[in-house]
């Protein structure tokens, strides 16, 4: 990876020309619908004619704009606020690696974090949807990480010998084995993993 960020009326098909901007009445409803069936529903069994059927639009409506249903899915989960990851910038480099830490446990707990497991799921065997997923979700907490762990380096707060996607792996790593594993990402698993880290990266000081 490199380091780098009210129910709308149905439509009709015919309405629609090659080439048209997309409806954004049309595009709200396509997000909301997929999210309304990712409710009662894994990513497996959602399939583009519910989504459509639900949306009130047509299969080929759906297709203009999304190459499959994987990226529907990704566009309406990751731009949901509670997947955003705009965060105050830290001054110190291991208090912000730690508040990026606490926020992704907290975005990949209950059910957004079966959801997200999913979608890992999906994305198996088939190249451009992991690199889809890699652009919606991971490069931004990976560019943060790795803005910390590089300012650490710097300014004598972590070892300079520390290599820099090595270290993102090791925070990244656990995170998405328990996700993937079924086992709990809680405050506890936050924690322990941030001391962890803390001596990976022979953290000298967190003022």
């Amino acid at each position: 990876m490199q380091v780098s960020a009210t129910q709308p009326m149905p439509e009709k098909e015919h309405e629609f020309k090659a080439g048209r901007p997309r409806s954004e009445e049309s595009r709200r409803a396509i997000l909301d619908a997929t999210r309304r069936l990712l409710t009662h529903m894994s990513v497996n069994k959602v399939s583009i004619e519910a989504i459509a059927k639900k949306a009130g639009v047509g299969k080929t409506t759906i297709y203009r704009w999304w190459p499959n249903k994987q990226s529907v899915v990704m566009e309406a989960v990751f731009t949901q606020p509670g997947f955003q990851n705009f965060m105050p910038q830290a001054d110190n480099a291991f208090e912000g690696i730690k508040g990026q830490i606490e926020k992704l446990v907290r975005q990949l707990t209950g059910k957004n974090g079966r959801i997200v497991a999913e979608i890992i799921g999906e994305c198996q065997g088939d190249v451009e949807i992991l690199k889809a997923l890699v652009k919606n979700f991971f490069q931004d907490r990976y560019n943060s990480l790795a803005y910390y762990i590089q300012k650490g380096k710097q300014d004598g707060t972590f070892d300079t010998g520390v290599d820099v996607e090595v270290a993102i792996d090791v925070i990244l790593g656990p995170v998405i084995f328990r996700l993937m594993s079924g086992q709990n990402l809680d405050e506890a698993f936050s924690r322990n993993l941030t001391n962890m880290v803390r001596g990976a990266m022979g953290a000298k000081h967190t003022a």
